[in-house]
């Protein structure tokens, strides 16, 4: 997917950050080539990983080396989250 879909995936996110993000090499998308001109072409890992990334800064302002750092952890083993909802009682 390429830069336009993955704004109108995340909120807030603009192209100025998202080019951030892969010249830092926070994200390393597959290059297409057309004509002349390179694109960016991301994969669903990719579009994940900025998601998770973005909530973090967007809404809890951490950095962005950080954020990454926690989405990445979150990727890879999604069970290690902190899930504070109480499950229902069994009433047997």
């Amino acid at each position: 997917m390429y830069a336009g879909g993955v704004l109108k995936q995340v909120d807030g996110l603009t192209y100025d950050r998202l080019s951030y993000f892969v010249r830092a090499n926070y994200i390393k998308p597959k290059k297409i080539k057309r004509g002349s001109l390179y694109y960016n072409d991301f994969s669903e890992e990719d579009i994940k990983l900025i998601k998770l990334a973005w909530d973090l800064i967007s809404k809890h302002d951490l950095r962005t080396r950080a954020a990454f750092k926690m989405a990445r952890e979150e990727a890879k083993d999604p069970q290690l989250t902190l899930n504070l909802r109480i499950p229902p009682k069994n009433s047997d």
